[in-house]
């Protein structure tokens, strides 16, 4: 069953980073694909959110907050709908907003995030509709910030991560200093799995108390039973068509189905799915393009309801195949290789790049209008560094100074050179194009996956 789920991931595109499946106690299945491996943190996107909720749960048992709050009695002067709107319609998504906010474009942002949720019409009553909107999570922990003087990713950590042996972790903040609500968190799979893990168990772990008594059950509960995350526009999530169909319910930071099975989930195919009803947790990792990714917690939830009515199969010929690292095997030799170029103002955000290369190595040096950055590439093997390089435009908005990749360069001729960009860390995979001309160099640079467009206009040099 596992294996034909496998196999339809695969069919569809669907790239899987990590399949982890835990049940009665025991890890039946550690799969791994090249070039991602057990001890690299991964980007969880909106699974965050879970994350943020629990933080919700530790304040309101400390006594720093309630539910019913309104929260205007955060942000004085934010306007009378926001007396009516209380901490449990942040959680359950219920804003009264028209349109969900993204964190592709709330990245962009030079000030806090928490002023474009504040200055985000409600049209209509709080507690009344669902509006999925990562900005609404964010103000969840700018409220937990408020409250205990911690950004949430300090205030979790003697609280959450240190009793779970949590401790490789990164959580992006907002230019305020507050942890991003919604989305920014990184850490292991397995240490994703050991929080799924601690929901299953209620709250409990090693026989220690964790989570504030009664949470778990809050945080699972079907509070809308029917949610639809909207139509996303490449900017936004708008209210969907009337043909919308809602294949899950909401919780608290949770998505929740009917037959009780509630998962954390994050763009790209990041999930980490609890099925209570048969002691098993099940977290994927991945880098899936828009519209597949849409569909894999439902594929996620109806493979195992059914692999969990039998026994797991092992997938040994399978793992093993899936850590061979992908082979790069060039056309032909083109050694000392050495050429500048510069560019006009474009959309890349390109001003020259050099490219240096001999039989084993290939050095890219590009400046932008970010800066200057060296990419160094494996000819026919893969290099490992980290890397500042430009790409925040494909990239969901997220950009890094230090992303661990691997690089690696072929030559498809000698007029064409395809550079290849694994990022560890994450669901992104960046390929450009250089092509050769006597005068210069065009350009093409795309992505796998990305919640807007997947490559950049081409670009050409300029002068000799």
């Amino acid at each position: 069953m596992i294996e034909s789920f496998l196999d339809e991931l695969d069919a569809r595109g669907m790239r899987v980073h990590s399949l982890l499946v835990h049940r009665h106690g025991e890890l039946l299945l550690d799969f791994w694909q090249w070039p991602h491996e057990p001890g690299l943190r991964h980007k969880l996107h909106s699974a965050t959110k879970s994350f943020t909720a629990a933080a919700v749960g530790f304040a309101e048992a400390e006594g720093l907050l309630g539910l019913e709050d309104p929260v205007s009695e955060f942000f004085p002067g934010a306007g009378d709908n926001f007396a009516l709107m209380r901490v449990r319609d942040l959680l359950t998504m219920r804003t009264g907003h028209a349109r969900g906010l993204s964190g592709a474009t709330t990245r962009l942002r030079k000030t806090g995030w928490v002023g474009e949720f504040l200055e985000e019409p409600v049209v209509d009553r709080p507690g009344r509709n669902f509006r999925y909107s990562s900005t609404t999570s964010h103000v969840l922990s700018a409220i937990v910030q408020k409250v205990s003087g911690l950004p949430v990713d300090e205030y979790l950590r003697p609280r959450l991560f240190a009793p779970l042996g949590i401790a490789d972790y990164e959580w992006e903040r907002d230019p305020a200093g507050v942890s991003s609500g919604g989305n920014g968190l990184s850490l292991r799979p397995h240490d994703l799995l050991t929080f799924g893990l601690l929901h299953l168990y209620d709250g409990v772990w090693a026989g220690t108390r964790i989570l504030p008594a009664g949470w778990v059950r809050k945080a699972s509960g079907l509070h809308v039973p029917r949610a639809v995350s909207g139509e996303w526009n490449g900017q936004e999530l708008v209210p969907p068509g009337p043909g919308a169909v809602a294949n899950s319910g909401y919780g608290y930071q949770f998505w929740v189905h009917e037959t009780g099975v509630y998962h954390a989930s994050g763009l790209f195919g990041q999930e980490c799915m609890i099925f209570p009803n048969h002691d098993a947790v099940v977290v994927i990792t991945g880098a899936m393009a828009d519209p597949t990714y849409h569909d894999l917690p439902a594929m996620l939830r109806n493979a195992f309801l059914c692999a969990f009515s039998q026994d797991i199969e092992p997938l040994d010929d399978r793992v093993l195949a899936a850590r061979k690292p992908e082979v790069l095997s060039s056309e032909v030799d083109v050694p000392g290789f050495v050429r500048a170029f510069a560019f006009a103002d474009n959309k890349q955000g390109v001003r020259s790049l050099t490219v240096e290369a001999d039989a084993d190595l290939l050095r890219l040096t590009v400046e932008d209008d970010r800066g200057t950055h060296v990419v160094e590439h494996g000819v026919g093997e893969w290099r490992r560094q980290d890397t500042g390089v430009s790409v925040w435009r494909l990239h969901h908005s997220y950009q890094e100074e230090d992303a661990p990749i691997l690089a690696g360069a072929r030559w498809l001729s000698a007029d064409e050179l395809e550079l290849t960009w694994h990022f560890l860390e994450g669901p992104f995979i960046d390929h450009l194009l250089l092509r050769f001309e006597d005068d210069g160099v065009v350009l093409d640079h795309r992505v796998n996956c990305n919640s807007g467009p997947t490559e950049l206009p081409t670009i050409r040099s300029v002068g000799p």
